[in-house]
């Protein structure tokens, strides 16, 4: 990737101080503008010379409801932020904007306002749209997801990378990388929003996709709050409640006791599921303790992938170091 382009740190450190304050001023007055074409600046640009969109853009759902909401509101007020392209052959290919460009069309401008910068690299796209999309909160948790996936992917990056790019906790990347391991039914769930991140988190813990599933069914029939789904998950987990082959939860037999004994159970259960959420957060990814007898036991850390166990190695080194 080209230095000192500053990707990572926000369109700000891509675009000179002095195109800011052209752009502060054109915030006051659109037609105030200068109108220049010229590398790393904001110019007034003819909507049809967009002949390209960004092929590495994280957005994939455009909601129509609120794409005429912001028409309408362009219509009255004009475009405040502009969008950000890059010069190809004749005319510009779009890097990130496309909702901004599709509701200035619908309310019939010819004319929007761009930052036009020097890219090289679709990686550098993908970072620089991702990064837009991110920070305005424009993107719905898959397609972050899909977006944080294809930084790995497309720009080499690391996890630890990834969170520093988007300024992010590490642990934040990791949760949201693991909803690509959803069923794909759920994950459109996600993507339409029926179900939130929160649903999302709790059917992650559950074992089997025909469990994910299964309680994804029972969260759109009846409407099922988070707190209520993790309730329901910690029941099929603990065999208080089990799956059948068709699909349907019933009640389970007597309830398994493979985490703590029961003469351990009561407050000390309540510590212990309190240290297994604290080392969660802690290390980005599932966590169990299971006890042996009341001073003995294990924990159980999982990991996805070779990056992943290679991430929480360098972790357990730096933690190691500050002991």
């Amino acid at each position: 990737m080209k230095p000192g382009l500053g990707l990572g740190k926000g369109l700000g450190a891509l675009i000179p101080k002095d195109v800011m304050k052209q752009e502060r001023s054109r915030q006051t007055s659109l037609t105030g503008v200068d109108d220049s074409e010229s590398s790393s600046s904001i110019a007034l640009i003819e909507i049809d010379k967009i002949i390209g969109k960004n092929p590495m853009q994280p957005r994939q759902d455009f909601d129509n409801a609120r794409l005429e909401e912001l028409a309408r509101s362009i219509a009255i007020h004009g475009v405040i932020t502009p969008i950000t392209v890059r010069k190809h052959f004749d005319g510009y290919e779009l890097i990130s904007g496309e909702r901004r460009v599709r509701a200035s069309k619908l309310a019939g401008l010819q004319t929007i306002p761009a930052y036009i910068i020097e890219v090289n690299t679709n990686a550098q796209m993908l970072e620089i749209a991702l990064i837009e999309n991110v920070q305005r909160e424009n993107l719905n948790p898959l397609e972050v997801a899909l977006g944080y996936q294809l930084l790995i992917d497309e720009c080499g990056l690391k996890q630890d990378d990834v969170a520093t790019r988007v300024g992010k906790d590490r642990s934040t990347v990791a949760n949201m990388l693991r909803l690509l391991r959803l069923p794909p039914e759920i994950q459109s769930e996600l993507r339409n929003g029926t179900i939130s991140m929160g649903h999302a988190r709790a059917l992650l813990a559950l074992s089997t996709e025909a469990s994910q599933v299964a309680v994804l069914s029972e969260i759109v029939t009846h409407d099922l709050s988070v707190r209520r789904t993790e309730a329901l998950v910690k029941d099929i987990e603990l065999g208080r409640k089990k799956v059948e082959k068709n699909g349907d939860i019933v009640q389970g037999g007597p309830v398994r006791r493979q985490r703590i004994r029961p003469e351990i159970e009561g407050e000390n259960h309540a510590a212990l599921q309190d240290i297994e959420s604290s080392l969660r957060h802690l290390f980005g990814t599932q966590v169990r303790i299971r006890m042996k007898n009341e001073t003995q036991g294990s924990v159980d850390i999982e990991f996805f992938s070779v990056e992943e166990l290679e991430r929480l190695l360098e972790l357990f080194t730096t933690l190691d170091s500050k002991a």
